[in-house]
C-alpha cells in the first residue's frame, strides 16, 4: 500500500533551512577553515612536521588507550548495572538516579576532585590500597601511570551514559516476551544471554561507540590532570590546543586536528550505520556453549554493581565532604572519611569569587538552550516527517566531532568580527554542540507521533508552521524538556571553547564585557593548571569550585530526571 504523502511536504525546506544555515556557517565553515590553514604551503610541510614530531606516536597511543579503555570498561560496567536495575522489582527509580548522577558533573569538576583522590600522601585512594596491603602509587606524577589514571576518571564519567542507554534497551523488551520467558522457566542467565542482550545489541554497540567518541574528543580531563603538560598524558585534543594556542605552532596543531577529525569520522560513520539502520530488533534466541548457574550469575551482577556504585558515588561524596570542612582536616594521614565539623566559610568565599563566572555560564547556557530548541525542533520535524535522512546523518556526524575540530575556526571568525571575550561569541558557539544532538533526539520523539494530527490540522486550514508550533510541539513536550535540559548541561560543561574565546571575567556591565565561564574559574584552584591563582593545594576551595560548577546541573537534573532519562533513551530506537 502506498504511503500517504505528508500534507506539508512542499514546505520541508523551510523547516530545516535555519538549522542547516547555522551549521554551515558555525560548524562546517570553521571545520573547513581548520583544514585550509593546516596547509600553509602545498608541500604538506605541516603534516610532514607533525609525523616527524617524536612524541606524536606516544600521543596517538595515549589517545587509543584513553578512548578504547574508557569505552570498553564503561560499557561493561554500565551494562552490568543495567541488568541489575532491569531485574529489580523495587527501588529501580532510586538506583537509576544514583547510576546516572555522575553524568551531570562536568569533566572539569570530575578532574579537579580526582586530583585530590589521587594525592600520593593524603588522597583516599592510596589509603584504600594500603588497607589491602598494596603499595602506594604516584598516580599523576609517575609518567608510566598518568594515562591510565586519566582513563579511570574518564570511565567514571562515562559509565552513567552507557548505563542509561543499556537500561533503556533492556526495559524496551516487550512484556509478552518477559512473560513467555517466565512461563518457560527461564532463569536470569538464560533470559539475558539468549533473549534480552541479543535484542539489545544495537543499543549496546551504540553505548560503546558514543563513549568511545566522547573519550576521543575529551580535552578537559587530560588538560586538568596533566601537571606540567607532559606528553606522557597528552591526547590528540590536548595536542591540538597545546600546539596552536600554547606553542604557537598553528599549522602543525591544525594538522593534528585534522588527524583527530579523521579518526573520529570513522567511528561517527559506524554510529550513523548503527543508529539509523537499526540493530535492536534481534528476536532469535542465542544458545551459548556454556551455562552459568543463576545464583552465581546474580551474585556476580550484585557484587560488580555494588563496586560500580561505590566507584561512581564516592567521588561525589568526597567532593561535598572536603568542600564543607576546614583545610586543616584535609592534610592528615590517614584521611578523614567522615564529616567531623561543618565549615562553610571556604565554600561561601569561593562562591562569592565565582559570581561573575557563574553569571556568564548561566546566560550563555540559557541562550544556547533557546537557540537549540528553535533550530533543532523544526529540523527534527523535517527528518521525521519529510524523510530528510541526510540531515540526520549530518547531525550525528557533527555531534561526534570533538570541539578541537572547530575551535580554531571559531577563534578565527570571532577574531575577525572583533567579538573575542564576549558573551555573543560563546552564545553563538555553544549550540554547535547541542543542535546536532538535539535534532537526533527530537527526531525520535517525533517519529513516534501519529501523522493524523497534522493531516487534521491541514484540513482545518492550518498553515504548516502554525500546525507545527500549535499542534505538534505541545504533543512532544517531554522531548522538548529533555532537549532543553541536555542543551543546558552541555553548554554549562564547555571548557575548550571558552578557554580559547575568553580572556577576562564578566564585569557586571552592559553591554557585557568579559566572558570567562565557571569551568575556567574552577581550574584556577588546581595549582598545576595554566592560569591557576594558587601555588599550593587548597582542597576546600578546589572542591567548592567543583560543587559550584556541578550543583546547578545536579539540581536541575534531579528535578527533571524523568525527562532527562527520556531524552537519553533515544539509543533504543532505530
Amino acid at each position: 500500500m502506498k504511503k500517504t504523502e505528508h500534507p506539508f511536504l512542499g514546505h520541508s525546506k523551510l523547516f530545516f533551512a535555519p538549522a542547516l544555515g547555522y551549521l554551515l556557517i558555525f560548524a562546517l565553515f570553521p571545520l573547513a577553515l581548520s583544514v585550509y590553514f593546516s596547509f600553509p604551503s602545498l608541500n604538506f610541510s605541516s603534516y610532514i612536521a607533525l609525523f616527524e614530531f617524536p612524541e606524536l606516536w606516544r600521543v596517538i597511543l595515549n589517545t587509543l588507550i584513553f578512548s578504547f579503555g574508557t569505552a570498553s570498561i564503561s560499557t561493561l560496567l554500565g551494562l552490568n548495572l543495567a541488568i541489575l536495575v532491569d531485574s529489580m522489582k523495587r527501588g529501580r527509580r532510586a538506583l537509576t538516579l544514583l547510576g546516572y548522577l555522575p553524568y551531570t558533573i562536568p569533566f572539569t569538576a570530575s578532574a579537579l576532585i580526582w586530583t585530590t583522590i589521587y594525592d600520593p600522601i593524603y588522597g583516599p585512594l592510596n589509603y584504600f590500597l594500603s588497607l589491602l596491603s598494596l603499595p602506594r602509587l604516584n598516580w599523576l606524577g609517575n609518567p608510566s601511570l598518568q594515562i591510565y589514571s586519566a582513563t579511570i576518571v574518564s570511565v567514571w564519567s562515562s559509565v552513567p551514559l552507557a548505563f542509561i542507554i543499556c537500561l533503556a534497551a533492556l526495559r524496551s523488551v516487550q512484556e509478552q516476551i518477559r512473560e513467555a520467558a517466565q512461563v518457560d522457566g527461564m532463569g536470569a542467565w538464560h533470559y539475558y544471554t539468549s533473549l534480552a542482550l541479543p535484542m539489545s545489541k544495537g543499543a549496546i554497540l551504540t553505548a560503546f561507540l558514543m563513549t568511545l567518541i566522547i573519550a576521543f574528543g575529551n580535552f578537559d580531563l587530560p588538560y586538568i590532570l596533566n601537571s606540567g603538560y607532559a606528553y606522557s598524558m597528552a591526547t590528540l585534543p590536548f595536542l591540538v590546543w597545546f600546539e596552536i594556542f600554547y606553542q604557537n605552532e598553528v599549522a602543525q596543531g591544525l594538522a593534528a586536528g585534522v588527524l583527530l577529525t579523521a579518526f573520529v569520522s570513522v567511528f561517527s560513520i559506524l554510529l550513523i550505520r548503527v543508529t539509523t539502520r537499526g540493530g535492536g530488533n534481534f528476536r532469535r534466541r542465542v544458545s551459548l556453549f556454556f551455562r552459568v548457574p543463576d545464583f552465581v550469575f546474580k551474585a556476580l551482577v550484585y557484587v560488580v554493581s555494588f563496586v560500580t556504585l561505590v566507584f561512581l558515588l564516592f567521588p561525589v561524596y568526597w567532593m561535598a565532604l572536603i568542600a564543607t570542612r576546614a583545610q586543616s582536616l584535609d592534610f592528615v594521614n590517614p584521611p578523614l572519611l567522615l564529616p567531623l565539623k561543618l565549615d562553610l566559610s571556604p565554600f561561601v568565599q569561593t562562591a562569592q569569587q565565582a559570581a561573575p563566572y557563574v553569571v556568564t555560564s548561566l546566560a550563555v547556557s540559557l541562550v544556547a538552550m533557546a537557540i537549540t530548541v528553535l533550530l533543532a525542533s523544526p529540523a527534527a520535524y523535517s527528518v521525521s516527517r519529510f524523510n530528510t535522512k541526510w540531515l540526520l546523518n549530518l547531525s550525528i556526524y557533527l555531534y561526534a566531532l570533538p570541539s578541537a575540530s572547530f575551535v580554531f575556526g571559531l577563534y578565527f571568525i570571532f577574531y575577525k568580527l572583533n567579538a573575542l571575550n564576549t558573551w555573543l561569541a560563546l552564545m553563538i558557539s555553544a549550540p554547535i554542540f547541542t543542535v546536532p544532538f538535539s535534532t537526533w533526539i527530537l527526531s525520535n520523539f517525533l517519529s513516534s507521533l501519529p501523522r493524523h494530527y497534522e493531516e487534521a490540522a491541514s484540513v482545518d486550514g492550518y498553515s504548516p508552521f502554525r500546525s507545527f508550533y500549535e499542534i505538534v510541539l505541545p504533543l512532544i513536550r517531554p522531548g522538548l524538556l529533555a532537549t532543553m535540559l541536555i542543551s543546558f548541561i552541555v553548554s554549562w560543561h564547555l571548557l575548550l571553547v571558552p578557554l580559547v574565546l575568553s580572556q577576562t571575567p564578566y564585569e557586571f556591565n552592559f553591554p557585557p564585557t568579559g566572558s570567562l565561564t565557571v569551568t575556567i574559574f574552577a581550574t584556577y584552584f588546581d595549582p598545576n593548571s595554566l592560569g591557576s591563582s594558587v601555588g599550593y593545594n587548597v582542597w576546600p576551595q578546589l572542591a567548592s569550585a567543583g560543587v559550584i560548577l556541578s550543583l546547578p546541573v545536579i539540581a536541575l537534573a534531579l528535578y527533571t530526571q524523568e525527562y532527562l532519562l527520556k531524552g537519553l533513551n533515544f539509543a533504543t530506537k532505530g
